[in-house]
């Protein structure tokens, strides 16, 4: 029989929500408004649980529970508060409720609470506690329900473990019921043991809650220790933990904004008052106005506007009416004195409060700048008039506002009368156009510009004149008005153009010379007799790493980044020999690309007197041709998919097979493997791609989501079905439909699921029309299906309906080759993304990465690659660009294991502790001069095993 539940609600919305969801879940359901009609109701169904509000029109939650209890009625308590009410927690536990639940309500929470607290009930009800006991059992349900996270510990009078939460266990590491009897004091560690100890003896004398904050491994733990009584004596304990490491690191942020907030507030030149907008009472102010207006802070705080103003009416209306800006005020100081101000305020509601914040800039020097201004213009007229460049001064709207003797003489005008013309008209069309843009970007450190412009003299004539712009800004930094100074440079100009003319040839013949040099793709370097570099081109930066603007003061081998470079042994030989070195193929490390295959040409240079004068060297990059048989049959990737291992290879060549055919696919694999790129690739890649591709992710619906999700239902089928919808099976008609984590779906789905694989057909919930569906079914899962048909959770039917096809993508441990293809994907993927350019890992972190088991698979790897390129300036990223605590988690772990055939034992590493000279050399013997197999042993990647080998010189 299902459990009854009673509502006793004043909203009657929120009675009839919580009424349709429970009902909807099958739970018989009661409701009231008040306590008596909550009383009557209860003495007639007896229900398990009952929700109220914590205030109700003729009492309480308390009052309704104990009515309840004077019928004999035992029931769990629920109530409903509101969310802006503080501590719900507490207003549930002076009540005897179990926990509350807040409006707006919570489906998920609204389920959850009515299922754990029946569980619960069951429970101490099997246990024997009802007979006598059911008192009892509704304190200890308040009291371990009281709290709404965290874990949770039952403990007997004794203090051993009578029941936990999940949370609880968690947090102590242990699983299933294997604590329950033990001591709980025993399972905690020394430090909180002592602790929590000395707290349950204040329990057990006072039998009254206590509370301690604890701190383990760098988090803070708040930790409540509760009596359970009965009759007076203490029956129990309650132990609940929150972890507040997050709330205490907001308290100590949000101090630390105070701080720099007042900081900032104190620091301000311009004096700063914060006033109530309805009486002008000054409510705070900063440094700056105590200053400016001769008061103490405490006097300041007893002043109004009207104390402060020489104009208290204008002062109160300009308060009151909003207004943003005075730019002309008079204040009085303390002193009496009256002096000018600029007033700017902001006006904002402060808990409740209409308040202004007023920035005061004191104007008294503004009388006596503008009578040295006035000075200022008289003598700068005397100086200007005797001068024979052309001077103007224009607004920035290109107003003259005046003119010199030698301007108005050059342009054929008269002093008085050009004022007030457009200066701009005299230039031509496309200095007009600069000088225009000039003045939209002039700033305080940009106030000069000057431009060579066309210009029409009197007599109509063109010359060039080399105009100085400068800008004259006012005290708010903006462009008040522009002095030109002009130069007639026509003589210099055409000077220069007539060199410029005689010079091009030569000029074009060089140019072409040098382009020619840079397009060469092969990296060139020429050097004197003394070793020092004469030029390089670009690919020379590129190839071997030389810094172009050092050459031709270094030598090359202090320009080259790595020594034994073999660019420097070819070079040398040549300039000793004096002959030509020509095809010579060798390995070179590329700081930017790794170890390369290259072809060195070197040939020496001889002048006209045919004296040996330096060497040129031809680098070119044949790594291309070397490994285009090695990857003839190796694919790097396949739709999407990134790996070039074995693998790899032979799970591209089945989807090739798969992607034509509708079979039934099922894709296995640890989570993080890629199985949604396998079902785009198998999608996009086949007849249907064309067509949708749609997909579900069957463990994040609930039975009845996902079977709405999945077949779609009718107006009216449910509470909320309001309209028709269209499901994802008929979503996807023509194209696949992809089922991720179908392991997780419920009994009654996999039914439904098993027929619509078996006939194609299915019915929308609320309908009893079949419909039909021409869909390709693609199914993935991380669970062992097989397992899971074995203990009866997944039907056995359904699971070989599915397994038509399976395709099991390895993890990442098992195709270890692919981390550095991986890594270059990603790299390349994330210096799209930020901008910056990550050109590849250290050796440290390649090995480092070569040996972790990756339990996380590609998703694990991707997370920690984006990580380090957040951090990573760009360039190389090093070890401490990685996370600190998954760089201890990779050392102290197990290596990762690698790819073996079934008849071989995989390699794992034996000198994973050192790779030094000594160590290599043993793996070496040890695998018969295998690189490939003694760089596993050493638990290194084989790039750097061949750099090691040839630093020391050993074949």
């Amino acid at each position: 029989m299902n459990a009854t539940i009673l509502i006793v609600e004043n909203d009657a919305a929120i009675c009839a929500l919580v009424r349709d969801i429970l009902t909807l879940r099958g739970y018989r359901v009661e409701s009231a408004a008040t306590v008596a009609g909550g009383v009557e109701a209860a003495t007639r169904s007896r229900p398990e649980m009952v929700f109220a509000s914590a205030e109700l029109e003729d009492g309480t939650a308390a009052d309704l529970m104990a009515g309840l209890a004077s019928f004999g009625v035992r029931s769990l308590l629920v109530v409903i508060v509101t969310a802006s009410l503080d501590d719900p927690g507490r207003t549930a536990g002076e009540m005897g409720a179990l926990t509350y639940l807040k409006v707006p309500v919570d489906r998920r929470r609204l389920e959850f609470l009515v299922a754990q607290g029946l569980s619960l009930r069951q429970r101490l009800l099997g246990s024997g506690q009802a007979n006598g006991g059911a008192g009892l059992e509704g304190r200890f349900l308040a009291a371990v329900l009281a709290a709404d996270e965290g874990g949770v510990f039952l403990l007997d009078a004794r203090g051993r473990v009578a029941d936990a939460n999940g949370p609880g266990r968690e947090m102590l590491g242990i699983k299933g019921g294997d604590i329950v009897g033990l001591r709980y004091l025993d399972l905690l560690p020394g430090a909180s043991a002592e602790g929590q100890s000395q707290l349950m003896e204040w329990v057990r004398q006072e039998k009254k809650r206590h509370r301690v904050e604890e701190y383990r491994d760098g988090a803070v733990f708040d930790t409540v220790i509760s009596p359970v009584l009965d009759d007076g004596s203490l029956a129990g304990m309650v132990v609940t933990t929150r972890d507040i490491t997050a709330r205490r690191r907001s308290e100590v942020g949000l101090a630390e904004s105070e701080k720099r907030y007042r900081s900032v507030y104190q620091a301000a030149s311009a004096a700063i008052i914060m006033m109530d907008r309805s009486n002008g009472a000054i409510l705070d102010c900063n440094d700056a106005a105590r200053r400016l207006y001769g008061y103490t802070a405490e006097e300041m705080l007893r002043l109004t506007v009207v104390d402060i103003s020489d104009e208290p009416e204008r002062a109160m209306a300009a308060l009151r009416s909003g207004l943003e800006r005075r730019p002309l005020a008079h204040h009085r100081r303390k002193s009496g004195q009256v002096f000018p101000v600029e007033v700017s305020m902001s006006h904002f509601l402060h808990d409740g409060r209409e308040v202004c914040t007023a920035f005061v800039q004191d104007l008294s020097h503004r009388k006596a700048v503008e009578e040295a201004l006035r000075e200022g213009a008289r003598l700068y007229r005397a100086v200007v008039e005797d001068q024979t460049e052309l001077i103007c001064r224009y607004t920035p709207d290109g107003e003259l506002t005046f003119v010199n003797g030698a301007y108005a003489k050059f342009f054929g005008v008269d002093e008085d009368d050009v004022v007030g013309r457009q200066f701009f008209p005299q230039l031509a069309g496309d200095e007009r156009r600069d000088v225009r843009s000039w003045l939209k970007e002039t700033r305080g450190d940009r106030p000069v510009f000057d431009r060579e412009q066309r210009v029409k003299r009197f007599d109509g004539q063109e010359r060039w004149v080399l105009w100085t712009n400068r800008a004259i800004l006012n005290p708010r930094g903006e462009v008040q008005e522009i002095q030109a100074v002009g130069r007639d440079i026509t003589e210099r100009r055409e000077a220069e153009q007539a060199l410029l003319r005689a010079t091009a040839e030569k000029e074009q013949y060089r140019l072409n010379l040098e382009a020619t040099f840079r397009s060469i793709p092969d990296a060139i370097i020429t050097v004197d007799s003394a070793f020092r570099v004469i030029a390089t081109n670009s690919a020379a930066g590129t190839l071997l790493g030389v810094d172009r603007e050092r050459a031709g003061a270094d030598r090359l081998d202090e320009l080259l980044p790595h020594k034994g470079n073999p660019c420097v042994s070819v070079l040398k030989q040549v300039l000793r020999t004096r002959k030509p070195v020509h095809g010579y193929e060798t390995e070179l490390d590329v700081p930017a690309l790794g170890v390369r295959m290259v072809e060195l040409n070197c040939t020496p240079l001889i002048d006209q007197e045919l004296r040996h004068t330096g060497a040129v060297l031809v680098v070119r990059d044949v790594s291309r041709i070397a490994d285009l048989e090695k990857r003839l049959h190796e694919r790097h990737g396949f739709r999407g998919i990134i790996g070039r291992s074995s693998a790899m290879q032979d799970i591209y060549k089945l989807l090739e097979q798969l992607s034509s055919l509708d079979s039934i696919v099922l894709i296995l694999g640890e989570s993080g493997t890629g199985k949604e790129l396998v079902a785009d690739a198998l999608h996009y890649g086949g007849s249907r791609a064309g067509n949708p591709l749609v997909k579900v992710n069957c463990s994040a619906l609930s039975e009845s989501l996902l079977e709405s999700e999945l077949f779609g239902h009718v107006r009216g089928a449910f509470t909320g079905a309001v309209r028709d919808k269209v499901g994802r099976i008929q979503a996807a008609q023509g194209g696949t439909l992809f089922l991720d984590e179908i392991g997780d779906i419920s009994p009654l789905i996999q039914l439904k699921l098993l027929r619509f694989l078996e006939q194609k057909e299915y019915e929308r919930v609320g309908e009893s029309q079949t419909r039909s569906a021409d869909v390709r079914i693609i199914a993935a899962t991380n669970v062992n299906l097989l397992g899971a048909v074995r203990a009866g959770a997944f039907r056995e039917d359904l699971y070989y309906r599915l397994n038509v096809m399976p395709v099991r993508l390895p993890s990442l441990r098992e195709r270890q080759a692919d981390i550095p293809l991986l890594v270059e994907h990603f790299l390349e993927t994330f210096s799209g993304q930020f901008n910056k350019r990550f050109a590849r890992l250290s050796d440290e972190v390649l090995d480092l990465f070569m040996k972790y088991g990756w339990p996380g698979n590609i998703r694990e790897l991707r997370h920690i690659l984006e990580h380090a390129c957040i951090l990573s300036p760009g360039g190389e990223i090093i070890l401490k660009h990685i996370r600190a605590d998954l760089v201890e988690q990779m050392r102290v772990g197990e290596p990762a294991p690698t790819a073996a055939s079934p008849a071989e034992e995989p390699v794992r590493p034996v000198y994973a502790r050192r790779a030094d000279r000594q160590a290599v050399a043993e793996a070496l013997e040890a695998s018969a001069g295998n690189k490939a197999l003694a760089a596993r042993r050493l638990g290194i990647h084989r790039a750097t095993l061949y750099r090691k080998l040839a630093a020391w010189g050993l074949e």
